[in-house]
């Protein structure tokens, strides 16, 4: 028995083993230090290499018995197996850590292939070593390797679709690429197939040769320059509005207002594309930052330009099919423009700047209202311009902004529906003094001074109730544009006296 265990030991423990063995173990818990992310890899080789260790015990054992031939066979299978896992592991070493370390981006492709020809050269070196002629292999087996080629030509299609991928630099991880319908960002080049994410989280596998058959779209590249995409609206507005005027809305609207990911240069434009029965099709250009959230992007996009359009009365042609019958008359119009009228009179009414006017005195005003919707981000009042209107904010959220030099700017406040902003320009010819733009989607009504000035005019003793309370106002918007106040009834009072001079100065009347 002791002889037994003797030749099975003697077998097993060759020169060459203590040194593998180092090698292996020693390579493995480098690997396992330094590369974090691949550990569940790492382990499984080396409970591989720990399997192949108990077969090549085995076949020491089959020695001891004198089964030689079965010994032999069984030990070449698990030294096969074992130099196939150092392989992996040294190509782990070079491609994931020593590259990386000096700088040496390799792609995923080029790592697979080699580490493959390594396999292929270490399974033809023990064969030699095995006794096998490879010349006689290689010819006798012409047929058998024809087969096998033609069996297997779509994976060999992939392999140099990928490779040639990667040696054109065609596709890079990261890209962004469109490609029949689906379109995403390029997350994995691997030798059978590219990976592909979409902005829905899905991950589509597209085969390489796919890709080398087909034409496919580069959206963006990691090494683009900004901006990335630009993007293309499509809407139609009837041809009795000019097209210049069209053209001006559009593109003030979009370059004015803050809308995140839509970059400022190069600049939105509008162009008229062609004509239609009755309308003219316009398209909006402009590009994005960063292609993922384009449908949010284009959404504010599309808001930003119907609010525009609505301000200035412009309706898009949209063609109709339904048939919609009202039996119109005078009472019916006359109703829906009285419940019109008390909505107007009902914001004036919350707004403590008309308080003292009379329910004769809101109607007049009501009826000079503009309905002026504004989309997020867009600019309602720009700092130093002049205005003739001012406006009462019905609904939504607005914010007040004091710009400073060099294009520095503060945030001051945030208006809420019932208040009303834009009054001094209005009232004393003075250039704007904030900036004030549309935090939500802001419904407003414009009032002129056309309209204020005629009931102005008709009881000019208002004018002082107005002009305490625009002072009042004043005094609130100074505490961000001074250090230090004076004294706060003083101030009101010498503001309410000069705003009032101001007024009727500016309406002309005593």
């Amino acid at each position: 028995m002791l002889q037994l265990w003797e030749t099975a030991v003697g077998y097993f423990w060759r020169p060459e083993l203590p040194w593998a063995l180092g090698f292996t173990f020693g390579l493995g818990l480098l690997l396992l230090r330094f590369l974090r992310a691949d550990r569940r890899v790492i382990i499984n080789s080396l409970e591989l290499y720990v399997f192949c260790l108990l077969g090549k015990f085995v076949s020491a054992v089959l020695e001891a018995f004198g089964l030689h031939s079965g010994a032999e066979i069984v030990h070449e299978i698990f030294v096969l197996g074992s130099g196939l896992i150092m392989i992996h592991l040294t190509g782990l070493l070079l491609f994931r850590l020593t590259f990386p370390l000096i700088r040496l981006r390799t792609p995923r492709i080029i790592e697979d292939l080699l580490i493959f020809v390594g396999y292929i050269a270490w399974v033809l070196v023990r064969l030699r070593l095995a006794g096998m002629d490879l010349a006689s292999l290689v010819t006798t087996s012409a047929l058998i390797t024809a087969v096998v080629a033609f069996s297997m030509q779509d994976t060999l299609g992939n392999t140099m679709g990928g490779l040639l991928l990667q040696l054109e630099s065609s596709l890079k991880i990261g890209d962004w690429i469109s490609i029949g319908s689906v379109s995403g960002r390029i997350s994995e080049i691997r030798w059978r197939y590219t990976a592909v994410e979409t902005r829905d989280g899905e991950t589509v596998v597209f085969p390489n040769s796919v890709l080398m058959k087909n034409p496919f779209t580069v959206i963006s590249s990691p090494g683009q320059r900004q901006p990335e995409w630009r993007r293309w609206l499509w809407f139609n507005v009837h041809c009795s509005i000019p097209p210049g005027r069209v053209i001006e809305i559009a593109v003030a609207a979009v370059t004015a207002a803050d809308i995140a990911n839509v970059a400022k240069e190069p600049e939105p434009g509008c162009v008229l594309m062609e004509f239609g029965s009755g309308f003219g099709r316009y398209a909006l250009r402009y590009w994005l930052v960063d292609p993922g959230p384009d449908s949010p992007t284009d959404s504010a996009v599309r808001m930003c330009l119907f609010a525009a359009l609505q301000r200035a009365e412009i309706e898009f042609a949209i063609t109709e099919h339904s048939v919609h019958m009202v039996i119109d008359s005078q009472q019916r119009r006359e109703q829906s423009q009285a419940r019109d009228r008390q909505r107007r009179q009902a914001v004036l009414r919350s707004v403590d700047l008309f308080s003292g006017l009379t329910e004769g005195e809101l109607a007049i005003l009501a009826e000079g209202l503009t309905y002026t919707p504004f989309a997020n981000g867009e600019v309602i009042i720009r700092q130093g311009v002049a205005g003739d209107s001012l406006y009462l904010l019905a609904e939504g959220e607005v914010d007040v902004w004091i710009e400073g030099p060099a294009q520095s700017r503060r945030h001051v406040a945030t208006l809420e529906p019932g208040e009303v902003f834009g009054e001094i320009g209005m009232m004393t010819g003075e250039p704007r003094r904030a900036t004030l733009i549309a935090r939500s989607y802001a419904q407003c009504y414009r009032l002129d001074q056309a309209n204020f000035e005629q009931v102005i005019r008709s009881r000019p003793e208002i004018a002082e109730e107005i002009a305490r309370i625009v002072a009042t106002r004043e005094r609130e918007l100074a505490r961000f544009q001074e250090d230090h106040l004076g004294r706060a009834s003083t101030e009101v009072s010498l503001r309410a006296q000069s705003i009032l001079g101001k007024m009727r100065a500016f309406f002309g009347f005593r």
